[in-house]
C-alpha cells in the first residue's frame, strides 16, 4: 500500500489543538501514540521549508553534491499502514542524500529510497521514531507549553521561534528541560527535536547525561527555592540550560568544553550573587551570554570561568531597583 497524502482542514487543525490543550503538561508518546504522531508530524510540517526548518541543512542533491535550497523543500502529511507521518521532498532534486548518518536512522528506508541508494523523498513516522528512541531507553514526550508557543502559536514562517528569547526565560524552561533529561525524556514537537536530539540517541551516553541534568536541576531548584525568579536571576540558569541542550545532542555527548562551562555556571548559580526574587528591572541582556555559549562550543577555549563571572557582573550592573 502506497502512503496516502492527507490535508487537515482548518476545523481539523482546531480539533487537533483542542485535543492537545486537554493533555497534561507532559505526555508520553507511548500513552497516546496516534495523537502524539499527528501533533509531531503537524509540527514538523509547519516548519519544513521555513527559517525554522532544521532538517534542511543536512539535505543535499546527490548528483551535484550541493545542498538543496531550503525553499525547495515541501512537506506533505501522509498516512501509511495506519501510521500518521510526514513526507519531505524537494523541487530541486529527486536524488537526495543526507549529510548526517543518524538522519538516515529516522527516515523510512523502503518508502524513501530510489533504487540506487539515493532518496526520492524523506518519509518520517513519529511512532517509528518513538520506538527507536525507546530502544535506547529514552521516552519521547509532548510538552504542552512548548507546543502552544510553537506548533499552535502565532506562527510566522519568516521568523524563527527556536532562539534565545524572554518567553523561555520567563517560563523557567531551565527546570522543565533539566527535569525531562534527568528522567530520560526528550520532547518531540518539531524538526529541531528530531535532528538535534533524537536522531542518533544513544543509551550509554544518555545515561551519563541524565546524571549531568540531575545535577543542574538540583542546583537551580535549590537556588530558586520555590520563589518566582526575576528575569535578572533567570539568565545564568537559562545560559546553563542552553549548554545542557547542546550536551543533549549526540554530536556533543560528553563534550569536555560544555561540561566545563556548565560547572562554571553551576558554581555561580550556587553562589547566589543575584538574589532570585529581589525586585529589580533588567535594562540590558548581558553581552557575555553569547561569549559563554561560544566558549562552551570551542574545545580547549580558555577562560570560560572568567566569562561566566563577567556575565554575572553585567547582569548585576544592568539591574535597577523596581
Amino acid at each position: 500500500m502506497e502512503p496516502q497524502v492527507v490535508q487537515l482542514a482548518p476545523d481539523e487543525v482546531a480539533h487537533l489543538r483542542s485535543r492537545f490543550e486537554a493533555l497534561p503538561e507532559i505526555t508520553s508518546f507511548r500513552d497516546i501514540p496516534e495523537l502524539a504522531a499527528r501533533i509531531a508530524a503537524y509540527g514538523m510540517w509547519r516548519e519544513v521549508g521555513t527559517v525554522n526548518d532544521e532538517l534542511a541543512r543536512f539535505i543535499f542533491d546527490a548528483t551535484t553534491g550541493e545542498p538543496v535550497r531550503r525553499e525547495s523543500l515541501h512537506a506533505d502529511l501522509v498516512v501509511w499502514n495506519e501510521l500518521f507521518g510526514l513526507r519531505v521532498s524537494s523541487t530541486d532534486s529527486e536524488r537526495l542524500e543526507l549529510r548526517a548518518a543518524s538522519f538516515y536512522d529516522v527516515v523510512h528506508p523502503t518508502l524513501s529510497a530510489n533504487g540506487d541508494g539515493t532518496l526520492r523523498a524523506l518519509y518520517i513516522f513519529p511512532e517509528i521514531v518513538d520506538r527507536i528512541a525507546r530502544a535506547e531507553g529514552v521516552d519521547l514526550v509532548l510538552v504542552k507549553p512548548w507546543g502552544i508557543n510553537s506548533i499552535f502559536g502565532g506562527f510566522d514562517p519568516t521568523k524563527g521561534y527556536y532562539q534565545t528569547n524572554f518567553w523561555e526565560i520567563e517560563n523557567n524552561d531551565v527546570l522543565r528541560f533539566a527535569d525531562l533529561v534527568r528522567n530520560g525524556r526528550l520532547a518531540f514537537l518539531g524538526t529541531h527535536d528530531l535532528i538535534a536530539h533524537i536522531a542518533g540517541v544513544n543509551r550509554r551516553a544518555f545515561d551519563a547525561l541524565k546524571v549531568t541534568a540531575d545535577g543542574l536541576y538540583r542546583v537551580v531548584d535549590a537556588y530558586f527555592g520555590g520563589r518566582k525568579p526575576t528575569i535578572a536571576a533567570s539568565i545564568v540558569p537559562y545560559t546553563a540550560v542552553v549548554v545542557l541542550d547542546d550536551l543533549a545532542q549526540p554530536p556533543s555527548y560528553g563534550s569536555a568544553s560544555h561540561l566545563r562551562a556548565l560547572r562554571a555556571l553551576e558554581t555561580q548559580i550556587a553562589a547566589g550573587t543575584i538574589v532570585p526574587d529581589m525586585p529589580v528591572l533588567l535594562t540590558k541582556f548581558p553581552p557575555s551570554f553569547q561569549k559563554v555559549i561560544v566558549a562552551s562550543r570551542t574545545p580547549d577555549a580558555p577562560g570560560v570561568e572568567a566569562l561566566v563571572e563577567s556575565m554575572v557582573h553585567e547582569i548585576a550592573g544592568a539591574s535597577l531597583p523596581a
